[in-house]
């Protein structure tokens, strides 16, 4: 029976790893202050923008990861976030995605 409850609880879990794009981690962390995040706050983390809720918080990129053409250039804001792309030798046109996805921690 501890077997049947143990394999429950992995499969809700894995259920819950993944919930529309975030990914649901453990409790929700502290703020820069070392006061806890309450459930309905949101911050953000570097590339990532998180909630809390009650149980569990999550993260989501704020910005997509895209592959662009041969001869584009990425370009990063201040955080390290990827923002758009341009031609290698002319900054000022911007590159259209070739494809774009979203990715949780």
């Amino acid at each position: 029976m501890a077997n049947l409850l143990c394999v429950a609880l992995l499969v809700a879990s894995t259920l819950l790893v993944n919930v529309n794009g975030w990914v649901a981690q453990g409790q929700c962390p502290e703020d820069e202050n070392g006061i806890p995040h309450q459930p309905g706050d949101h911050w953000n983390e570097g590339c990532q923008m998180c909630d809390c809720w009650e149980n569990a918080y999550g993260c989501n990129q704020r910005f997509p990861t895209c592959s662009y053409p041969v001869g584009c250039v990425k370009v990063y804001n201040d955080d390290g976030c990827e923002i758009m792309a341009v031609m290698e030798n002319q900054a000022n046109e911007v590159c259209d995605p070739i494809s774009c996805w979203m990715v949780g921690k």
